[in-house]
């Protein structure tokens, strides 16, 4: 098996998932790490991890792919002896084995639904920061303009008094 055109296989996946390497973790009970080291080719999921992929992947290009870095594995596991044809009863005759039924799975759609729950929440939080950093801008520079009016009645203040006062004296 390639370790390249496996770490390809099992990003393109993910991205036709519209799943994070952390969703995915989730998804077929691994670490996030392990699913990084799939998809740089530092390591290969084994045959119950990808036959579990493929019951998350819908039907494509992506599942095709799949399907065959699947019966690649499958053959480096198990290799039929030579000459040696899969049974006539479960499977054609001269064709790969068949692989065991795709069920539809319900933790995808969930975990779809948290993701945009979660991207909607990330947006009002944003939102929010920027409403709170306008605030900022606005305060800094009243601040700003404080100082310089402190500035000014100060600059004012010692210049009257060390000049002549017009105030009238109390003993006039």
């Amino acid at each position: 098996m390639t370790a390249l055109n496996t770490a390809k296989i099992i990003r393109r996946v993910r991205r036709k998932l519209e799943v994070s390497q952390e969703g995915l973790s989730r998804l077929l009970n691994a670490t996030k790490g392990a699913i990084q080291h799939w998809e740089r080719g530092r390591n290969n999921p084994d045959l119950a991890r990808l036959l579990a992929l493929r019951q998350l992947c819908p039907p494509g290009a992506e599942r095709k792919e799949l399907e065959a870095l699947i019966r690649q594995v499958q053959a480096e596991v198990a290799p039929l002896p030579p000459g040696a044809q899969p049974s006539s009863k479960q499977e054609g005759v001269g064709k790969a084995p068949l692989l065991p039924p795709v069920r539809p799975n319900e933790n995808l759609v969930l975990l779809r639904r948290e993701n945009a729950r979660l991207r909607r929440q990330v947006e009002k939080l944003q939102a929010t920061i920027e409403r709170k950093n306008e605030k900022l801008r606005i305060l800094e520079d009243l601040a700003t303009e404080l100082q310089r009016e402190v500035a000014r009645v100060r600059a004012s203040g010692s210049t009257a008094t060390s000049g002549p006062s017009n105030v009238p004296s109390a003993a006039s």
